[in-house]
């Protein structure tokens, strides 16, 4: 037994082992029933594996959201199965597609709809633009081997880019057909957090509206330092992992 001193002189007795909690004991078991089973395959439901481990039902589901979260259960419809592995995106300013088809899987987007806004004093900043500019709006979902995983939403001054909501296909890399007018890439800043959906974009993405998502948000810039987009991405935090590779200076 290991005992602390507080700070009023008592002493409290303390394991000097971590409490391994109940649902955490399930969640090990669970673990070892996933390494046999496939991609897709049926997961037992919430009761048979209260039933099979003898605890309760709320025990179960602590166990089971920690599964979801670590990406390796996923829900469909009433049905939970067993989930791909995460899809790794590098914070780069490459596109999504880019960095999926490089995992050898297969990337797509649906199209949620194009807007033309004007542009407040914050949106201005951040484009570099007039307050009352006019700008162009995409917002697209981001599906991954068919799963929904992300929500996009670019903001690029309409000015610069003519024609672009009539010519762009909404399928293809937006980066790519930047570049392809003359556009390079030079520098993102980009900030990430944690948050939650809201009822729309947990629609969206068909997901509970108690599934934890990445934000990021992103502002990109050209070679001569000029602002190219301002980006809000909105990632599953079951589906996906960022990776950062970072050198010394």
């Amino acid at each position: 037994m290991v005992y602390t001193k507080t700070c009023y002189g008592e002493r409290v007795s303390a394991s000097a082992e971590p409490r391994v909690l109940k649902h955490q004991l399930v969640r090990a078991q669970l673990e070892r029933l996933l390494d046999d089973l496939e991609v897709d395959d049926p997961f037992p439901a919430e009761r048979e594996i209260a039933e099979r481990f003898d605890v309760a039902r709320e025990t179960v589901r602590q166990a089971l959201r920690e599964l979801l979260l670590a990406g390796r259960i996923e829900r469909r419809g009433r049905t939970t199965v067993v989930a791909r592995p995460k899809i790794l995106q590098p914070l780069s300013m490459g596109s999504y597609t880019e960095a999926v088809k490089e995992q050898g899987r297969s990337g797509g987007r649906i199209l949620v709809g194009w807007s033309a806004l004007v542009a407040d004093d914050i949106l201005a900043g951040q484009l570099a633009i007039q307050i009352g500019s006019p700008v162009l709006q995409l917002e697209r979902v981001l599906t991954t081997d068919g799963i929904r995983v992300g929500l996009e939403t670019t903001k690029l001054s309409a000015a610069r880019y003519p024609g672009l909501r009539d010519t762009f296909d909404y399928r293809d890399s937006l980066y790519a057909e930047i570049r392809s007018r003359g556009v390079h890439f030079a520098r993102t800043v980009d900030t990430i957090e944690t948050a939650l959906p809201d009822s729309r974009e947990s629609a969206l993405l068909t997901v509970d509206t108690r599934t934890p998502m990445f934000l990021l948000n992103r502002v990109s810039y050209d070679q001569n330092g000029i602002p190219i987009e301002q980006r809000r991405s909105l990632y599953r935090g079951d589906r996906m992992t960022f990776t950062a590779v970072m050198t010394a200076p």
